[in-house]
């Protein structure tokens, strides 16, 4: 796999984005040099640019960073988990599948299941609709009110990159009470997103705002009979939670 696979997955997935701000730079910069232009309103846009530039530019390295060149694209959020007593496991994705490979190879003969949390009525963003059109796999698509498991028989459930898809709170609280239910007595639940905090605003600026910040997680994780039993950081960017049902 190339060293730079992840950053190039992020700049496929969100492309348009990336063409908007290469599009806004060069019409910023042609834009300054019109003579039309008031000179206060010259200062204003240089500093727009700047920004447009830098938060580019920062997605990108950040994106390298995390997707290439840190513990996640090997699993690291998988280093506190007792994998030799997993029996039954599920990756729950929505749309491009971030775990399922690695765990895969890092579970040895456990039962591996893959699920697509999305709904398809509403379809999801472009990203995910590039992302799951790339993807040359079509797992089962789940509702967040109805996973296909047992109660109590999965021994790991993975959501890595996920979870702030499902974008309401109540939903969020069904998915993950439908999980808890799945959850063997001492089964784990591995969640790895981004937040909503200063690290990812400063690299991805406004994007940053389709994360969630961590006291949404934590109500929701609350709310859903689940508790927090380990919460690290995989690099700064990157917090992986692990949860299992609450006593």
């Amino acid at each position: 796999m190339s060293r730079a696979a992840g950053l190039a997955r992020v700049a496929r997935f969100n492309w348009p984005w990336y063409a908007a701000a290469l599009a806004t730079l060069a019409a910023g910069l042609l834009a300054l040099r019109s003579p039309a232009l008031p000179a206060g309103w010259a200062t204003v846009l240089v500093a727009a640019l700047a920004l447009a530039a830098f938060w580019a530019l920062a997605s990108l390295a950040v994106s390298h960073l995390v997707y290439d060149r840190s513990g996640v694209a090997r699993g690291a959020w998988l280093d506190g988990i007792d994998l030799a007593r997993v029996r039954r496991a599920a990756v729950f994705h929505a749309g491009h599948d971030e775990a399922s490979e690695v765990a895969a190879r890092r579970l040895g003969g456990a039962e591996l299941r893959r699920f697509d949390v999305h709904d398809p009525a509403r379809g999801g963003t472009p990203s995910l609709r590039r992302a799951r059109a790339l993807a040359g796999r079509a797992d089962a698509a789940i509702s967040v009110d109805r996973i296909p498991l047992e109660d109590a028989t999965l021994d790991l459930g993975l959501l890595v990159f996920a979870a702030h898809e499902i974008r309401g709170h109540e939903e969020r609280v069904t998915f993950f009470g439908e999980l808890a239910r799945a959850l063997a007595p001492a089964g784990r639940l591995v969640v790895v997103e981004h937040l909503r905090d200063a690290w990812n605003l400063l690299a991805y600026g406004p994007g940053a705002l389709h994360f969630c910040p961590r006291g949404a997680w934590v109500s929701a994780f609350d709310a859903a009979g689940l508790a927090i039993t380990s919460e690290t950081r995989c690099t700064p960017f990157v917090r992986v939670f692990e949860l299992t049902r609450a006593r």
